[in-house]
């Protein structure tokens, strides 16, 4: 079980997740950093997007090391440190993705919660339910695009075992 995670890292599939972690992370940090204290209605989402961003961008960071010390214990059999390492890189990642979940949950409400409250994007003179179109469309995208894309790899990742079982 152990050795076919190890092979699952050595995949250039994580690649993507790696530049997905960093292209979404440096946005979210970028809009969360730039439009802080520009939404009154709820000033949370600034640093939904902020921590989201920056625990993404750690996140690319570990994924890289996962893979490299994965493929450093796939290449030499045996080899006890980089499967320690590799272990230790996806125990940490495991953490990073349940924060990840928390934290987006926490998002959603205050985003959802936000708009429940009859947030606008047009009058800032209004502060009572303004908030700046750039930090909410960026929290709403990010959210509605995670509820889109989930299903979708559960559903290749699906396919694809299905399809590997029929095959054999």
């Amino acid at each position: 079980m152990f050795d076919s995670l190890i092979w699952l890292f050595t995949l250039k599939i994580h690649s993507i997740l790696i530049i997905l972690d960093l292209v979404v992370g440096s946005v979210e940090l970028a809009h969360g950093i730039q439009y802080n204290s520009q939404c009154p209605i709820q000033p949370m989402i600034a640093t939904f997007l902020v921590v989201h961003g920056g625990v993404s961008l750690f996140s690319a960071f570990i994924i890289t090391m996962a893979m490299s010390s994965a493929r450093l214990a796939y290449q030499r059999d045996n080899n006890t440190a980089a499967r320690l390492m590799f272990f230790g890189f996806f125990s940490i990642l495991v953490l990073i993705n349940l924060f990840l979940f928390a934290w987006f949950i926490v998002g959603n409400i205050w985003v959802f919660g936000a708009r429940a409250n009859g947030a606008q994007t047009s009058d800032s003179t209004n502060s009572a339910t303004f908030c700046d179109s750039h930090v909410y469309l960026t929290a709403l995208v990010l959210i509605i695009t995670r509820y889109i894309i989930i299903p979708i790899v559960i559903i290749i990742v699906i396919f694809k075992r299905f399809c590997k079982k029929n095959n054999q």
